[in-house]
């Protein structure tokens, strides 16, 4: 990609406040060294303030002129007159539907325009503790990828060890969230829909939910599996109290830590059919940046893209097929790189929720499926919850429909 006749300087925020978050502002320190052209400040926004500071630089005229984000935030920010189209970019560098999955590429899609250019997929995970595996009488090189073995390990662990085989969330301030993209995944398995083709109506209250929404209440009721407060599930696992859990990617630096060699890594077993919930970082380009200030932010998004194994090495999925497929993944022996290139496949079949305004919220928000599914282990009816939860999206669909003239 060109590069401006002047040096430039730019602003990228992020809201990669994690370990992840060193990584990302290496990668750009790497850039900045090899592109004295353009110079660029890394920034990071606490993730549940990043549209508010955003709208609030907007309105200040001090808008950074990249952004990292997730698929599902880039409507609303186009809408807020916040980021740009960037189909020039993607046309220029000679991007396609060809160079990543499907999913992950048509995820940054609004009205028919390209909002930006996705660099990772980070789905639900499946880990193990294959030490557990031994001691229950488990092969640990053959975790399980179905229901009955799902389950059938969950009672061995138990029975032989006296450890958990799986922790159920049910509780604690990130409840809707660990349950949610569990529910999300069994609902991608089940074949379910979030909304209706026009986006006019919630529908995850079909069939597909119910069952999704059922299966984690049969988790506690017929498995015995205990309810938790919301990451002591993840606490447990890393200390060797818990032998199974459904993670985002982003949790493998810890579990490997914890696990060493004891980790086992894959996708999640085939429960209710196949399919996993993801989601996806992409980088866009705001109204904040001058034509040559676009020009090196497309200069460093196309760069970035190229070279995203640097972002693999921080727990991250590449998104870009060449990448994925490289020696440099495949071949990994250091890091979390070998952790990343066994969960990559997952790429191909990862699910999305709607690209529309707020349609993280559906899964996500108060009153939103995974507060449902939450309900639902705690005893509530599935149908009833997801009933309430569908309706009052469906109020929101419609508004935003109406509003945004989609």
């Amino acid at each position: 990609m060109p590069l401006p006749a002047s040096a430039q300087t730019l602003t990228l925020w992020n809201p990669f406040t994690g370990p992840d978050g060193g990584f990302f502002k290496q990668i750009v320190d790497d850039y900045n060294a090899a592109t004295p052209e353009c110079q660029i400040t890394v920034q990071t926004q606490p993730g549940g303030e990043y549209v508010a500071k955003l709208e609030a630089a907007r309105d200040g005229n001090a808008l950074p002129q990249i952004i990292a984000a997730g698929y599902d935030g880039l409507p609303g920010l186009s809408e807020s007159k916040i980021v740009t189209p960037i189909d020039d970019l993607a046309s220029a560098a000679g991007m396609s539907e060809s160079t990543f999955p499907a999913a992950i590429w048509n995820a940054g899609i609004w009205k028919g325009q390209r909002l930006g250019i996705p660099i990772d997929t980070h789905p639900m995970t499946f880990y193990y503790n294959k030490k557990l595996f031994r001691d229950a009488g488990l092969d640990p090189e053959t975790p399980p990828t179905d229901m009955a073995s799902f389950e059938a390990v969950i009672k061995a662990v138990k029975e032989k060890t006296g450890k958990d085989g799986y922790q159920m969330v049910s509780s604690g301030p990130g409840a809707s969230f660990l349950v949610g993209i569990q529910f999300a995944s069994l609902f991608y398995q089940a074949g379910g829909k979030w909304t209706s083709d026009d986006y006019s109506e919630a529908t995850f209250n079909s069939e597909a939910g119910i069952k999704a929404a059922e299966y984690l209440a049969k988790l506690v009721n017929e498995l015995g599996v205990p309810k938790v407060e919301s990451d002591a599930e993840i606490a447990a696992f890393k200390q060797g109290k818990n032998a199974m859990v459904f993670s985002g990617i982003w949790e493998s630096s810890g579990y490997n830590d914890a696990l060493g060699a004891d980790l086992g890594v894959g996708p999640i077993p085939s429960i209710l059919g196949d399919g996993a919930w993801g989601g996806s970082h992409n980088l866009a380009v705001t109204a904040g940046a001058t034509p040559d200030q676009r020009m090196c932010a497309y200069n460093f998004i196309d760069t970035f893209s190229r070279n995203s194994i640097k972002w693999a090495a921080a727990g991250q999925v590449p998104a870009r097929n060449e990448v994925r497929e490289s020696a440099d993944l495949t071949g990994a022996t250091e890091g979390l790189l070998p952790i990343i290139a066994k969960v990559a496949p997952i790429a191909e079949t990862v699910q999305f929720l709607p690209s529309i305004p707020g349609g993280g919220d559906i899964l996500f928000a108060a009153n939103g499926a995974g507060e449902a599914a939450v309900f639902v282990i705690g005893g509530k009816g599935a149908k009833e919850a997801l009933d309430a939860a569908a309706l009052f999206n469906t109020d929101i669909l419609k508004t935003n429909k109406e509003r945004y003239g989609y």
